[in-house]
Parts: structure tokens; C-alpha cells; sequence
């Protein structure tokens, strides 16, 4: 399993963020999304961000304080975090063994329910051979936006846009808007 900066970056790119703990409980690396989230939780200035690296140890524990259940970092642990006024954190303690250092380290993963995974439109085009028209169409579909709502934004009328999705649906081999939403939802992760 990769662990370190390469862990990390994957799971930006799957809008998680991620925390490698020693086995004492240091933070050994932040990932950008990590970042943000402890950032939105606890009103964490830009110099404080920096500072995660190496002595984010309080700020984790401040956040496993808001979990209903205890961490366990000698088994995966699974923790729902409550937030006021927003959908809750959840958490992910996986541990993972590490060859040629002390003890295994605990990768902690974040996922921000409130958070909308950023779709590579291009990507879109490229795979299924999607206009951009098309591609925008469907991101706001993914996004939430009714199909109303998404012909109102590209000032066109509601049957364009039911025509534009048929053909989105032709191309993606979908037949439905939520298999549309979630095909392009798991295709959140590719690189931009």
C-alpha cells in the first residue's frame, strides 16, 4: 500500500482528505482536503494550516473528540462526526503496516458529506465523446440541479435540455438521471 505523499494525493483526488499518524499519535503528513476540513471545523488560520505537519497532534484529537465512538488504530474504526447546521464527517482509521520503521502508522481518511466531488468535464467529453454543451449539462445534473434548473442556467428551454440528456444518455449508456449522477460521480476521481 502506498503510504506518505502518494496515499495522500490519491485521496485528494477522490475529495477525501488524509492524515498519516505515527504510532504515537504525530501527525506525519496533511493532505490539501485534510487541510480545508480541519481548517472549516475548527477556524483554523493559513500559518496554523502549515503547521499540521509535525504538530497537527491536538487538532486531530480535538476532531476524534467529536466522534461518537472511539478511534481504535489497531483496527479499521469507522467514526461519524456531527456537525452543526451541515451533514456530518465521517472518518476512516485504517492502519497500515510500514516496512523498515517502528510500529505500523494510521492512515485517518476525512469525508466531507457536504462536499461535492469536482468533475473533470473534459474528461467527460473525451470518454464518451460528450459535446461541452453536454458535458455542463450533465456536471449539473451530477451536482444537483434539476434538469429546470440546468436549461434555466444555459438559457436554454427545458426540452433542448431533455433533448441534450438523451443524447448524454445514448452516449453514456445510462438510461436514467441517477445512473448518469452516479457514473459521474465515480468518475470524480480522474486526474484533471
Amino acid at each position: 500500500m502506498l503510504v506518505g505523499m502518494p496515499l495522500l494525493q490519491v485521496l485528494d483526488r477522490l475529495g477525501c482528505g488524509g492524515i498519516i499518524l505515527s504510532t504515537g499519535g504525530q501527525v506525519l503528513a496533511v493532505n490539501a482536503g485534510a487541510q480545508r476540513i480541519l481548517q472549516e471545523t475548527f477556524g483554523l488560520a493559513d500559518p496554523e494550516v502549515a503547521s499540521l505537519d509535525g504538530e497537527g497532534r491536538e487538532f486531530v484529537k480535538r476532531l476524534l473528540r467529536r466522534g461518537r465512538t472511539r478511534i481504535h488504530l489497531d483496527e479499521d474504526s469507522w467514526i461519524l462526526m456531527e456537525r452543526e447546521g451541515r451533514r456530518p464527517l465521517i472518518m476512516n482509521a485504517t492502519p497500515v503496516p510500514v516496512l523498515s520503521e517502528d510500529g505500523p502508522h494510521t492512515v485517518l481518511m476525512l469525508l466531507d458529506l457536504d462536499a461535492a466531488p469536482q468533475t473533470n468535464r473534459i474528461a467527460l467529453e473525451r470518454i464518451f465523446r460528450l459535446t461541452p454543451t453536454e458535458s455542463r449539462l450533465a456536471t449539473m445534473l451530477a451536482n444537483g440541479a434539476t434538469l429546470a434548473e440546468a436549461a434555466e442556467v444555459q438559457a436554454v428551454s427545458v426540452a433542448t435540455a431533455r433533448t441534450q440528456l438523451k443524447a448524454i444518455f445514448a452516449k453514456t449508456h445510462t438510461h436514467r438521471q441517477a445512473e448518469l449522477v452516479m457514473l459521474i460521480s465515480r468518475l470524480s476521481a480522474l486526474p484533471w
